[in-house]
């Protein structure tokens, strides 16, 4: 065996694709495949005149070639795997151009060798590859008599003369080159026919016809199922109202009969029994109205008497934020979370509780769930456990939630707010900047605004160093408080 273009017989084996063996010349590099033997069975049949049909009938033979710049386009196997599909030869001789010694390319090199890439060096040069691409595919006809379609992968507009000069030859070439958003425009030069694919999802972009076709069919798939649902929900609606005896509250009425009327429609379109249609407006014929919560007052105010009215084990005072919101949404039903939010008072409801004068709240040890308990009454901590004493206390101050009047509410409001920081340590020193910060959110005004409409001193540090209630202390240069311990 010989090399095609030098002729020389110095060669090494070098790798075996598609279970055809591979060499490189010593003297000059090239790498070739080897060549099966052309059969001569087929040149000794004689074939009689009467049957011309026996070899029009037989499948076209050849092979698909591709040309990749790498260093101006990369192609992955999947978009190499739809490459192979769009021709009807078998992709069978891959090249690849670049300069190997690009340290950019040291790991896509054995990646293409693996993947059976004949691997042509070019010297560090501009448009060197694409010289190189040139010279050896003006001669793909010469050394591969079996080609029959070629793929020229670049984006480069000088590979257009070597696409007419492989037309010339009497071979359909197909050019790919990169578009923007990871895609590949592979374009057929003798049909003109241009398919899309993309590199990010993998798969081929439908043309503009059948592509409308199947957003259609979505639709259609998606209206039987949104069809099916409001179904579903009138079920469900009509089981809830009288299993838990409640009522929709106002704006679920609205929308109840909006889902009500699209049913009808949906029902008279397609001929299916009303039943539950007539189901629901029986349950909306015997709504009544909920009571209603205008005010943070009211909603405090009515939390409290959910609390008071949930029964404890004994020396305990704490319930579940879970099942008083439970209480609170089969008498109002909506969740307190929603309420909060209508009143424009805070999203988030274990915030709410955490930093509400009239409120306690705790994490349950080893879980994430809240707890929460009326503030007004004494509570002592013993054994760390929260009890509640025989008597509730009668001089335990509160604080109005959005105005401070007097200096004793000031102080309260501090403790309030530094005991929520400080549950995981009674005695634990908090940042003055952290208290600032968490007085704003609750009270929509600054310490400092605070402090001057109570005509005292404009530092927090003053009045605080003035009060018996806290401990100040520096740390670097900032400021740390905690609670006077009454132990």
């Amino acid at each position: 065996m010989k090399c095609p273009t030098c002729g020389s017989t110095s060669l090494r084996k070098n790798g075996r694709p598609n279970n055809r063996q591979r060499y490189r010349c010593k003297d000059c590099g090239r790498q070739f495949m080897e060549k099966f033997p052309t059969s001569r069975i087929g040149q000794e049949i004689s074939v009689s005149k009467s049957e011309p049909t026996t070899l029009t009938e037989a499948p076209r033979t050849g092979i698909a070639i591709l040309l990749l710049d790498v260093e101006n386009l990369k192609i992955d196997v999947n978009a190499e795997q739809f490459l192979a599909s769009i021709s009807e030869y078998s992709l069978q001789v891959k090249m690849a151009f670049a300069n190997w010694k690009n340290s950019s390319l040291s790991k896509y090199d054995a990646e293409l060798f693996e993947r059976g890439y004949q691997l042509i060096h070019v010297p560090e040069c501009k448009n060197s590859a694409d010289a190189q691409m040139m010279s050896m595919g003006a001669a793909i006809g010469r050394q591969y008599s079996d080609a029959k379609a070629v793929f020229v992968c670049s984006s480069d507009w000088l590979l257009t003369h070597l696409c007419n000069s492989l037309q010339n030859q009497g071979l359909t070439v197909y050019r790919v080159r990169r578009q923007p958003d990871n895609i590949l425009s592979i374009e057929n030069r003798s049909t003109l026919e241009v398919k899309h694919y993309s590199v990010k999802m993998a798969t081929e972009i439908p043309p503009l016809e059948e592509f409308v076709e199947q957003i259609q069919q979505l639709l259609q798939v998606e209206h039987e199922s949104i069809s099916r649902r409001s179904s579903e929900l009138s079920i469900i609606a009509s089981l809830l109202e009288k299993r838990c005896e409640i009522s929709l509250v106002r704006e679920s009425k609205q929308n109840l009969s909006q889902v009500v009327s699209e049913d009808a429609e949906i029902s008279a379109a397609k001929n299916i029994p009303t039943e539950l249609v007539e189901n629901e407006e029986n349950i909306q014929s015997k709504m009544v109205d909920l009571p209603e919560i205008n005010s943070r007052a009211e909603f405090e105010q009515e939390v409290m008497k959910i609390i008071s009215n949930i029964p404890v084990k004994k020396n305990q005072i704490f319930v579940n934020l879970n099942l008083v919101d439970e209480k609170f949404m089969a008498i109002f039903g909506e969740d307190m979370g929603q309420v909060l939010k209508d009143l424009k008072i805070n999203n988030d409801l274990e915030n709410f509780f955490k930093f509400s004068p009239k409120f306690r709240a705790k994490k349950k040890p080893r879980s994430k769930e809240y707890q929460v308990a009326i503030a007004a009454q004494n509570i002592q901590t013993v054994n760390s456990e929260i009890i509640r004493s025989p008597e509730p206390a009668e001089n335990v101050p509160t604080v109005n939630s959005e105005i401070i009047r007097s200096p004793k509410e000031l102080e309260q409001a501090l403790v309030n707010i530094i005991e929520v920081l400080a549950a995981h340590d009674p005695h634990g020193y908090i940042c003055i900047s952290i208290i600032g910060t968490e007085f704003k959110k609750q009270y929509s005004h600054s310490i400092t605004t605070i402090l001057k409409q109570l005509n005292l001193s404009k530092k927090l540090i003053n009045f605080l160093e003035s009060s018996n209630v806290f401990n100040l202390k520096k740390v670097g240069k900032k400021y740390k408080v905690a609670i006077v311990s009454q132990e």
